[in-house]
């Protein structure tokens, strides 16, 4: 059996069709590539929106415990005040003399402090 030669023209035919199959087939595996990231992307987030939802929820209902528990200490605090404001006032009423006395006693001794901390400021 004996070949016969192919032309110049030929062979480059055989080229240029071996090189388009070649594109072809490189065009056909990355587009293959990037469908099976894109649906893995597509996986990744159907896995994770439960996830974060649910890390949404938990954060919310921390937030509401948190604005709860504010809410609540808040009104302890408010209550003890007032609980304070009306022992004071009690106490005024019932021993006028000498709460006068140690009113004057807190005042000098919180003026007495602001001059020493002011004598200390201007010695440095």
């Amino acid at each position: 059996m004996s070949a016969t030669p192919k032309t110049a023209s030929e062979l480059a035919e055989e080229y240029r069709q071996a090189a388009q199959d070649t594109v072809e087939s490189t065009r056909a595996y990355a587009q293959n590539a990037v469908n099976a990231a894109g649906e893995r992307v597509r996986d990744f987030r159907r896995e994770a929106e439960p996830t974060m939802e649910q890390i949404a929820a938990r954060v919310q209902q921390a937030v509401q415990r948190g604005l709860e528990s504010a809410s609540k200490t808040s009104a302890r605090a408010q209550r003890r005040f007032e609980e304070a404001a009306d022992m004071t006032g009690r106490y005024i009423a019932d021993q006028p003399v000498r709460s006068v006395l140690l009113a004057a006693a807190a005042g000098a001794a919180i003026t007495a402090l602001i001059v020493l901390a002011t004598r200390r400021s201007d010695d440095d």
